[in-house]
């Protein structure tokens, strides 16, 4: 046998286990795969479908909007110029450096690191003016988790509402790690006249 015919030889057998190569491997493919897993498996691996969620995803914002509790419903009523009571009958009248006692109240809704302890609540304006409602109603039951204390001309009074409410800002809130706070402080006078109102840890 000649070189030539040697070498075409060589090729035809190769061209004959490539092709028989293939058959087998597409034979393989349709009736198993490695591990059992089927064809139209395998495929899904290597090419991951996107799930319906994934194909279409909810607009922005809207996750959030479904977890998120909507704020109890709260509202102050004018009983004269300026002055605003709210349901449980606490008064809010213009003064303190922010011109309203409502705006000075409401900067706890903030920490304050320049202050050395500033109680911080968690939550927006309704929620944080229900709660010091809610604190001062619970006040008139009297019992171990409530505290009166009156300095000079007003009255301070502390109500445990056993959950967390928010937690100790400041200076030294962030030096402490910001313990949470689960009593509300409501200073008054005039019985019902609302000085201030903050989160405190303790009586």
């Amino acid at each position: 046998m000649t070189h030539a015919s040697t070498s075409r030889s060589t090729r035809l057998q190769l061209a004959l286990f490539a092709f028989l190569t293939l058959v087998g491997f597409a034979g393989l493919l349709q009736t198993a795969t490695p591990y059992g897993v089927s064809s139209e498996a395998l495929q899904s691996l290597l090419t991951p479908q996107q799930s319906p969620a994934a194909a279409n995803p909810p607009a922005a914002g809207s996750q959030q909007q479904q977890g998120k509790q909507q704020a109890p419903a709260f509202e102050l009523r004018e009983v004269r110029r300026d002055v605003f009571e709210s349901p449980a009958g606490l008064l809010y009248l213009p003064g303190s450096e922010e011109g309203h006692r409502i705006d000075h109240v409401l900067q706890h809704l903030e920490d304050n690191p320049r202050k050395k302890l500033h109680g911080v609540f968690e939550g927006d304006r309704n929620r944080w003016l229900a709660t010091i409602d809610e604190a001062w109603k619970k006040s008139n039951a009297g019992g171990p988790l409530v505290k009166r204390q009156q300095q000079n001309n007003r009255t301070v009074t502390t109500v445990n509402l056993q959950r967390r409410l928010g937690y100790v800002g400041g200076s030294e809130g962030a030096r402490k790690r910001n313990p949470e706070c689960r009593l509300v402080r409501i200073v008054t006078e005039n019985r019902r006249e609302v000085i201030t109102a903050y989160p405190v840890q303790a009586f």
